[in-house]
């Protein structure tokens, strides 16, 4: 399943893109993993999109009604603001999106199949038609993603993604990270990292990686985290994901990029799949352990357990 830094990369590609299109059509085959809620087809078309953003790891596309930006000054505020409607999608472990028109073909997501074969194709689930040509595919191979589309209110968002999302990984402050760490205090770190209620956008690969960073065996539990640590940890966080980010992403989620390439983070990992290479800070051997189900890589010295 993509992390925060795969997700983050294919919805920048896709912001710039498809920004101020309007949407003509929605046609699909999966009435099982295809939410309308209280809407339509008629509700949709015609709406310009606003902009693409990323809510912990799903993409919203986030919709306006282009005939009520058109009317006059005197249309109250709260009428615009009912017309607006959100596209959730989450990619799950197969999906991928790919936009194309006749000059532009902007894809991401799973390789599988490739990326650069002509769309639709028989994995095609979702098709979003634009003005000027363009279409939006949702691909899935296995069927584990979804598509719902809801109201832009915030508690209708966070109620269509199916559970209570923590603070954002790169937004979430260091007295809010704290204070969130006390309230979990007996929770492994390791674990609780991964915990998309305790904070959104994390998971196996990333939480190795910062854990690396801060000298923090995985196993430690949160209470014991001194708050130098705690600082430090934060940091090591959002220092592995803005680098991911900015290299792509990681291969080894068998993700690519918007720009259809492997992600290159893991080039530049220190832990995670690093089992039995030296340590970059001491040399020691990197060990691979399961850890309440999941698999941990860390620096047995640098990372003592305390």
């Amino acid at each position: 399943m993509p992390e925060l830094p795969e997700v983050t990369v294919i919805v920048n590609g896709l912001n710039k893109k498809l920004k101020g299109l309007v949407l003509q059509g929605v046609e699909y085959d999966w009435p099982k993993k295809f939410d309308w809620g209280e809407y339509s087809i008629a509700d949709l078309k015609g709406m310009v999109v606003k902009n693409v953003e990323r809510r912990g790891k799903v993409v919203v596309i986030n919709l306006l009604n282009a005939k009520r930006l058109k009317t006059k000054a005197g249309v109250s505020r709260s009428s615009l603001d009912i017309s607006r409607i959100s596209i959730l999608i989450h990619l799950k472990l197969t999906g991928q999106l790919i936009y194309q028109d006749a000059k532009t073909r902007i894809a991401g997501g799973h390789p599988i199949p490739p990326l650069n074969l002509p769309v639709p194709n028989k994995t095609t689930r979702v098709t979003f038609t634009f003005t000027g040509g363009g279409y939006l595919y949702f691909n899935d191979v296995r069927k584990f993603g979804w598509v719902k589309i809801v109201e832009s209110e915030e508690s209708k968002v966070k109620e269509a993604i199916g559970q209570e999302l923590g603070p954002d990984a790169l937004v979430i402050s260091f007295k809010e990270f704290r204070e969130r760490l006390k309230t979990k205090g007996q929770w492994r770190i390791k674990k609780l990292l991964m915990d998309q209620t305790f904070i959104s956008g994390v998971g196996n690969i990333y939480s190795d990686e910062a854990l690396w960073r801060a000298k923090i065996h995985p196993r430690r539990a949160a209470i014991s985290l001194s708050p130098l640590e705690i600082r430090n940890l934060l940091r090591g966080i959002r220092e592995s994901l803005n680098l991911a980010i900015e290299k792509g992403g990681s291969s080894a989620s068998a993700f690519v990029d918007s720009g259809g390439e492997r992600g290159l983070y893991l080039s530049y990992a220190h832990a995670y799949h690093m089992t039995g290479k030296p340590c970059a800070r001491c040399k020691t051997p990197i060990i691979r352990e399961k850890i309440d189900g999941r698999s941990a890589h860390y620096c047995p010295v640098c990372q003592r357990l305390k």
